[in-house]
């Protein structure tokens, strides 16, 4: 591999912009000998002057690039002695105050010796007493990480250090080559020589420094237990062969037992009261494989582009997956979905009468390989896994990071299989073995709806904590919030218009109950027939629009109308016209408009005109369903033509 790619490979993607510009000076050389003139088009001092020029310009880009390379590299030295002198304070005053220093006597000589270069931790302490008083001990675990962490930063500048010093060895000898010159490695030698950032002595000393104290306070005397914590894998190392003939196998046999349980389903279906469960049943673990798949594809994505998606996602770099390892992950789960599949569809022929074990078996073994907490099977990464899924389940109590809303984003776009887990949960803890028909387990209940909001709860809540912590009290994550707060509304009015029960369909009257009394509280004043004039023809529309999303046109028009025109003193007719919702709808308008006509003699001639013929049409109207009222269910008879004769004709006498 080129030097150019393998510098661009092995470089830190946080610190892209303070390496050395290597391609571009790359390319200086290229365009300068390119444009160079000939020597038939010019004169040998013009070509002398020419090349002179350019050498100065080169070598002040090459002087700009070293400056400013070691110029960063003494920052970050300055910082890792900062912190290197701080963490050795807390890991001495932490090592005396739990009695280390007894215990290291009854070690081995050859750990004597290595105790005895290393600082007193009494003399450290008590050289420094206001630090370890003034400052809260940082545990042992706490140590470790924070040592794991900063050894890695020194890792990582070393490699800053070495690809740097390279590339300028580099880009010098590439001068040389092209112009035919020794100008290159002059300038090296005596600016580079003696700069800082190319002598690795002090950073080296810093390394074993750290190691030795990991290794004695940390390891107890372990070194080959302190390197594995300590060690980190090389930059850029490639995927291990093994590794990929490992996911290249178990993906062939997913796809063949795919294609194998395809067709097996199209030949062999399962019967049709169960097609329901076996779509419920393994909708849900397939997420669990087509989720790995895009975990392979990202990751891959993700190295392709440069982006450092183990420190973006705070994974420990010891530990991190390949993307060959996603695959692999991806293609076990999948081979146990297909096989749980064919075992559902030929549980006859291998003779076991419950199909329904199969899909329990599956659960459960995916269940065991995720929480399996021996330390195989990549349990560092099934423990972030864990860990972070239950930040995204407590987001309001503690702070919200990028990983978190990443994993919430990802449980919204999986929200339908949400409620298949719910339903899996459901139907085995309560219709499995109990019922013949289990069709009706997957009926949707009050907890399938609540299950559909948990993901974009999950995501109101952490953005209402980034509000709370963010100092500057962003309106973005209060918009941000709104935003996923719409799904409450979405999921609450699908589930009001998929159900059909009597208690859905009046709870959109119980809103126009609330609505007429604000309006009686506000109108209070205002006369009786301005009031259903004005009013009514309002809550009419509105009645029209909730009924076709919840209820009969009729039923929440009449409710509206019932609830809005009887006063309060008419309580007896109200209830009267209430019970008879469903049976006598003209009935009850005609009712309506004869109370009005008889508490109000005094109005206008127009409203008794309106009124009366109103009235025509009514009494007609009631002539013709009195008949069907007496016969419809849930009405008594005499009831029925009782009111219907009581009514007839009111307007007409009322008029005269």
């Amino acid at each position: 591999m080129k030097f150019g790619k393998t510098f661009e490979t092995h470089l830190t993607i946080e610190w892209r912009q303070q390496y050395m510009r290597y391609t571009d000076l790359k390319t200086l050389i290229r365009r300068g000998v390119d444009g160079a003139p000939t020597e038939s088009e010019t004169t040998p001092d013009q070509l002398l002057e020419y090349y002179a020029s350019f050498e100065e310009h080169f070598f002040a880009e090459c002087q700009h690039e070293l400056t400013r390379v070691n110029n960063f590299f003494l920052e970050k030295m300055a910082e890792a002695r900062r912190k290197h002198g701080t963490l050795k304070l807390q890991l001495l005053a932490t090592a005396h105050a739990t009695g280390h220093v007894s215990r290291s006597h009854t070690r081995s000589q050859n750990q004597s010796r290595s105790h005895s270069q290393l600082p007193s931790p009494r003399a450290s302490v008590v050289s420094m007493p206001s630090t370890s008083s003034n400052r809260k001990l940082m545990t042992q675990r706490q140590l470790r990480s924070a040592y794991t962490e900063f050894y890695l930063t020194l890792v990582l500048l070393q490699n800053f250090q070495s690809l740097n010093e390279t590339g300028f060895r580099k880009i010098c000898k590439k001068y040389d080559k092209y112009l035919k010159s020794n100008h290159g490695a002059l300038w090296l030698e005596r600016h580079l020589t003696y700069i800082a950032f190319v002598d690795r002595r002090p950073l080296q000393q810093m390394t074993i420094e750290v190691e030795e104290l990991y290794t004695h306070y940390l390891a107890a005397g372990d070194r080959a237990k302190a390197m594995t914590k300590l060690r980190v894998p090389p930059l850029g190392e490639p995927t291990p062969p093994p590794m990929v003939f490992r996911a290249g196998l178990a993906l062939g046999m997913f796809i063949m037992l795919a294609l194998a349980a395809l067709f097996s389903y199209l030949r062999r279906p399962p019967i049709t009261d169960n097609i329901e469960a076996f779509m419920r049943l393994y909708r849900g673990p397939f997420t669990w494989v087509i989720f790995n798949f895009f975990m392979a594809a990202n990751v891959a994505g993700w190295q392709r582009a440069g982006v450092n998606h183990v420190l973006i996602f705070e994974i420990d770099p010891r530990s991190h997956l390949q993307p060959a390892t996603f695959l692999e992950i991806a293609c076990t789960f999948g081979m146990l979905w297909t096989l749980s599949m064919l075992g559902f569809l030929f549980h006859d022929l291998i003779n076991v009468t419950d199909p329904f074990v199969f899909p329990l078996a599956l659960t459960l073994i995916m269940i065991t390989l995720l929480i399996n907490p021996l330390p195989i099977m990549n349990w560092p990464a099934r423990w972030w896994t864990m860990r972070l899924v239950g930040r995204v389940i407590t987001a309001p109590l503690h702070y919200v990071g990028f990983a978190d809303f990443w994993m919430g984003d990802q449980m919204n776009s999986l929200v339908t299989c949400m409620a298949d887990y719910y339903y899996i949960v459901r139907f085995y803890a309560v219709c499995w073995l109990r019922y013949s028909n289990v069709n009706s387990c997957f009926d949707e209940d009050m907890f399938v709806p609540i299950s559909r909001c948990l993901p974009a709860w999950f995501r109101f809540a952490q953005c209402l904590r980034r509000f709370s912590d963010s100092g500057s009290k962003s309106l973005s994550y209060l918009l941000n919030a709104g935003k996923y707060s719409t799904t409450f509304f979405v999921v609450f009015f699908s589930t009001m218009r998929g159900r059909t029960d009597v208690s859905c369909r009046w709870l959109c009257e119980y809103v126009l109950q609330s609505l007429h009394v604000v309006l009686h509280h506000q109108l209070h004043r205002v006369e009786r027939v301005q009031l259903s004039v004005g009013c009514v023809q309002g809550l009419w529309h509105l009645s029209d629009l909730a009924g076709r999303a919840f209820v009969p046109p009729g039923e929440a028009r009449l409710s509206a109308v019932l609830l809005l025109l009887c006063h309060p003193r008419e309580s007896r007719a109200a209830s009267l016209l209430g019970h008879r919702v469903r049976c006598a709808l003209p009935q009850a308008d005609h009712a309506l408009q004869y109370q009005d006509l008889r508490q109000h003699p005094g109005d206008n001639a127009s409203l008794h005109l309106e009124l009366h013929s109103a009235g025509e049409r009514a009494s007609e109207q009631l002539r013709t369903l009195s008949g069907h009222a007496r016969h419809s269910p849930g009405c008594p008879q005499s009831d029925a033509g009782t009111h219907a004769g009581a009514y007839d004709d009111g307007p007409r006498a009322e008029a005269r």
